[in-house]
Parts: structure tokens; C-alpha cells; sequence
């Protein structure tokens, strides 16, 4: 007998089929999703946000009963130096560095490395300062080696008071071109994984001290301080060895606690520490007022940097590449008003640009980003708000930069000391 296929019979075979795979791939998908649920039921456990899409974070459990002071300097921006110590322009060109951007982010860096810390629950206090100057346990130092909002390379160098490297290790984390396709990650921070594992790195080499160790760092510690506004009386309790990473200390003895002069130094470390305390607020507030700015420019640029990268990846076929990208850019910008097209556009372009410079420079919503980043991002050193401090009732006037304010107290601090044990000494 023959079988005659009518045109319908291939329709109703072809809606079978079609049927079919979309059974398959439901089961597969449903299967697929249970094998992640690793419990039902109520949990005796408090719920957290987004538990089912996020990646777990790490549980930390400091067991020590002595917990050091910790302090973040702003990073260095890795900005490119020359033979005489001045910026290095022609390699900022080269290496495509937008010299605003980075000082931004070197601000930025440490607030992201310091909130990433504060989930460990393993220090007294955690601060970001204009340098390394200020007094604490522990320094976390940063330097930007590369960011173009695709890739982030940072070297992390972390050492305590006697000047004892605890580690350095290199950081690189890439973003995904599809970060910003999911709506959990609007308003996120992309780089965050980077700071996790920051503070990853640095709550292992902190686990790796005794509680003997940290105590001799904490009265190292305030030792230097110390010996800071009083040499004579209490640099004695310090010895010091050259090493090849500088000069090593450590504790040789220790001046009483009910010591006058002590006292008096531990009351102007802590207005010190104060003045280091209120700098947190304008720190977040600096963060606070480029974020959108930051964000948008990141969202935007992420697949132009991503294109570049891809094409100089592929470097042997960059000017055949080159010539087609041009040529597509003005022929998609030409035929498309929508913002994917507008994307697009920006990504053909960079591929014949090499640059993402260049791509800002062509792209006016990019430009306006560039001028709100670049008014944020003219010094490393954020300003801050004049203020008095009364200390001892004297009145302190700071104004300036942060760096500059903290300078200024110092200076005023050590002028009130000294007038303290000189009574008769007009200064």
C-alpha cells in the first residue's frame, strides 16, 4: 500500500516534533533546576536576599580575642612615571589610560576594599586614609595595574606596623560582557568579585599571626606613634634592623601604663583616630555622588572595551578588520535609531579605533560621562568640608583636601603637645 504525505500530515508531524523537543527541553530545563535546590522546607536558618541567584559568600569565623586596626590608603592609580618623576604622557596614550578615571577609582578602590573587609568581622576598625602615613595595625596597599571597565588588574601589598610584609599577590578579574542583561545586577558593583577575594587574601594571612604576634604589632604600633611627638623618651622602647624591604621593628620594652607622658600621647592618638573616623562619611559620599556617573560609564563602555580586546587579540587580520569596521559603523549607525543599534555602532567603532578613547570622544552620552567623571577625578586627594576641632579646649581650624586637613592637624596636635610640656613657652 502507498502512503501519500498531504500537506497537512507534514504540518501536524512538524507541530509534533516541534511539541516534542519543547517537552525535552522543559524536563531538561526542570531537571536541571532541581538538581540546584539542595533542600526543601521551612529552614531553621534566618533567609537571605537572592539566595537562589547569588554565589554563596564565605563564612567568617575569627576566633581570636585580638583584633587590629586596619587602615586602606587610597591606591595608587598606576598612572605611567618618567625618568624625572612626571607623568608620562606618551605612555598614558599607548596604554589608553584616562588619567581622571583612574584617580576616581583609586578613591573608589579602597572604599570597595574596606566595605569587602568589613564582612570578615575580624577587625577592630577598618579606615580608608589619604596615604600611608596614618597610624595602624595593618595596611592594605593597592595600585592600579589596568582597568578599562572590562578587566581590572590590581596588586595588593598588605604588612603591619613593624613593617613585615604579610603577603603581595596580583588580582585580575574580567566582566562579562552579559553582566548588565540581568536586572538583579542593576546598581551593582561589576568589580566586585576582585574585592572579595581581596579581603579573602587578607583574612587568611591574618589567620596565619598569633595573638602574640598581633599584640607585639598593636604596641609596635602605638610605639611609633608614640615616639613620633616624644623621640627621646619613647623611640627607646624600639629597635630597629634593615631589611631589603625597609626598616624592621619591633618591641624592646614598654613604658608603664599609668606613665604621664603616655597618657597624654594615647589622648592625641585617639582625637587622631577621630579625625580618621570622620573622614569614612566624606569618603562614602565621594563614592556616592560619581556612582551613577561611574555606573553608566561602565555599562556603556563594557562591549567596547570587550570588542577591542577581541580584536587585538586577533592582530593579524586588524586592518582588514579595521576597514570593514569602519565601513559597518556608518552603515549600522545610518539604518538604525535603536539603542542596541546605537551600542553596535559604538562597537564596530572601537574595533577600528583600537581605543576606547576614541570612542568616548565620538559618542555624545559617553562625552557626558567623561565630563561629569572628569570633574570627580582631577586630584587623587578628595575634599573636604572646613571644620573645627576642639582639643584640650583649644580650636583647631583644617581646611583643604583630606590629605591637607589631616597634615594640618598633625601639626596642630604636636604644637599642643609641646606646649603641654613647655607651660611657660609661648608658641
Amino acid at each position: 500500500m502507498k502512503i501519500v504525505h498531504t500537506k497537512g500530515s507534514r504540518i501536524n508531524s512538524l507541530k509534533f516534533v516541534v511539541l516534542a523537543f519543547t517537552a525535552f527541553a522543559l524536563s531538561a530545563c526542570a531537571t536541571t533546576n532541581r538538581t540546584n535546590v539542595p533542600t526543601v522546607g521551612p529552614s531553621t536558618t534566618s533567609p537571605t536576599s537572592n539566595s537562589s541567584f547569588q554565589a554563596p559568600a564565605r563564612n567568617y569565623n575569627y576566633t581570636s580575642d585580638v583584633y587590629l586596626n586596619l587602615v586602606v590608603p587610597v591606591f595608587d592609580p598606576g598612572l605611567p612615571i618618567d625618568s624625572s618623576g612626571n607623568l608620562d604622557y606618551a605612555k598614558i596614550q599607548e596604554k589608553d589610560i584616562w588619567p581622571q578615571v583612574r584617580r576616581l577609582e583609586a578613591n573608589r578602590f579602597a572604599v570597595d576594599t574596606k566595605r569587602a573587609l568589613e564582612q570578615t568581622n575580624a577587625f577592630e576598625s577598618i579606615n580608608v586614609t589619604p596615604d600611608s602615613s596614618a597610624s595602624a595595625d595593618v595596611y592594605v596597599l593597592g595600585e592600579i595595574k589596568h582597568s578599562d571597565t572590562e578587566v581590572v588588574t590590581l596588586m595588593i601589598r598588605v604588612l603591619d606596623a613593624t613593617n613585615r610584609v604579610w603577603g603581595e599577590k596580583e588580582f585580575s578579574y574580567r566582566v562579562h560582557e552579559g553582566f548588565y542583561r540581568d536586572a538583579f545586577n542593576q546598581g551593582n558593583n561589576a568589580y566586585e568579585p576582585v574585592f572579595n577575594s581581596i579581603a579573602s587574601y587578607v583574612y587568611d594571612l591574618l589567620n596565619e599571626r598569633s595573638d602574640e604576634e598581633k599584640i607585639a604589632i598593636q604596641r609596635v604600633s602605638e610605639l611609633r606613634y608614640a615616639a613620633v611627638y616624644s623621640p627621646e623618651a619613647m623611640a627607646t622602647y624600639l629597635s630597629q634592623r634593615s631589611t631589603r624591604n625597609g626598616p624592621r621593628f619591633a618591641v624592646d620594652g614598654y613604658p608603664a601604663d599609668e606613665d604621664p607622658m603616655l597618657q597624654r600621647i594615647r589622648a592625641i592618638r585617639e582625637e587622631d583616630r577621630a579625625f580618621i573616623d570622620s573622614l569614612q562619611g566624606n569618603y562614602e559620599l565621594y563614592y556616592a555622588d560619581s556612582n551613577d556617573s561611574y555606573l553608566d560609564y561602565h555599562r556603556e563602555t563594557l562591549p567596547v572595551a570587550a570588542a577591542i580586546r577581541r580584536e587585538r587579540e586577533s592582530r593579524a587580520n586588524r586592518q582588514v578588520a579595521a576597514l570593514f569596521a569602519g565601513v559597518g559603523a556608518v552603515l549600522l549607525a545610518r539604518n538604525s535609531g535603536s539603542a542596541a543599534g546605537e551600542i553596535g555602532s559604538l562597537v564596530l567603532a572601537a574595533t577600528s579605533l583600537y581605543n576606547l578613547t576614541g570612542v568616548i570622544e565620538n559618542n555624545q552620552n559617553l562625552r557626558f560621562q567623561r565630563q561629569q567623571l572628569s570633574e570627580m577625578g582631577q586630584n587623587l586627594d578628595i575634599q573636604v568640608t572646613p571644620q573645627v576641632i576642639e582639643f584640650y579646649n583649644q580650636q583647631i581650624e583644617l581646611e583643604g583636601s583630606a590629605r591637607e586637613q589631616y597634615i594640618q592637624l598633625r601639626a596642630q596636635l604636636q604644637s599642643i603637645y609641646e606646649l603641654e610640656e613647655t607651660p611657660d613657652t609661648q608658641l
